[in-house]
């Protein structure tokens, strides 16, 4: 009986929530939306720092994905593209969509400010940069930094990265998207709003942060269910921002 609602669990899972993980999901999920709001769903997409499945598990089509690095779950959606942020490999205007999705925080601020021209260069129609931001979300990512290394006696490679660069701020996004737009002659809209509330991201974090496997599972599976729920968290205080930037044709 075990075994078979073992089989049924996964069986369900894999049909709704194919490679989805819950705090990736939250991060890619409102960047589903805005692409499917502008009606670019078809449209050329890159992902910088896509990683081994970036988008591909809540978008469920083909997409362009750069890293320097691509171990990890794979995927065949993901047509991946070794290089770097900094100098992207492609000639201007070659994507309609260009996105970067918690990538600019592992970045120096130098690199970030070439980063964001780089998007804003090959991007015909649509720039989308997601990116933790401000003191509050530093510090909690300080604060869960010390609990990971309270219990796996470790450091974890992306709180050391985020707290070693810093995380940017609104205005520093801001000010180097007008910047770079205006170095490349292209005309912008910006919008952004804010992403994930800081106290329910304190929640999921310390779920994950576990050796009980009962509260990892609830974790990995749980909150997959919620996330009609999660997805409603961007009031007060948040972790994330997100940034869309429209170009004009």
């Amino acid at each position: 009986m075990d075994l078979n609602i073992q089989k049924l669990t996964k069986r369900f899972f894999d049909r709704f929530f194919y490679r989805q993980h819950p705090e990736a999901a939250l991060r890619y999920l409102p960047v589903v939306s805005i692409i499917k709001r502008v009606k670019l769903t078809d449209a050329k997409i890159l992902e910088i720092g896509s990683g081994s499945l970036g988008i591909t598990p809540y978008l469920k089509r083909s997409v362009d994905g750069l890293d320097v690095d691509f171990s990890g779950p794979q995927t065949k959606l993901l047509n991946k593209i070794k290089g770097s942020a900094e100098k992207l490999p492609f000639h201007r205007n070659s994507y309609d969509v260009a996105i970067a999705v918690d990538v600019l925080e592992h970045l120096g601020k130098d690199q970030r400010a070439k980063a964001i021209y780089e998007m804003l260069r090959i991007a015909k129609r649509l720039v989308i940069i997601v990116v933790p931001t401000g003191k509050l979300s530093e510090r909690q990512d300080r604060e869960l930094d010390s609990y990971w290394q309270k219990v796996f006696q470790s450091k974890n490679q992306y709180f050391v990265q985020h707290l070693k660069n810093g995380l940017p701020s609104t205005d520093e996004i801001l000010v180097n998207v007008d910047k770079s737009s205006r170095q490349l002659d292209k005309k912008i809209k910006v919008t952004s709003f804010p992403s994930l509330n800081l106290f329910v991201r304190n929640i999921l974090m310390r779920t994950w942060i576990s050796k009980n496997k009962y509260l990892y599972y609830l974790y990995m599976k749980g909150y997959l269910l919620l996330l009609p729920i999660l997805r409603l968290a961007n009031f007060g205080n948040c972790y994330r921002r997100v940034f869309m930037i429209e170009l004009a044709s």
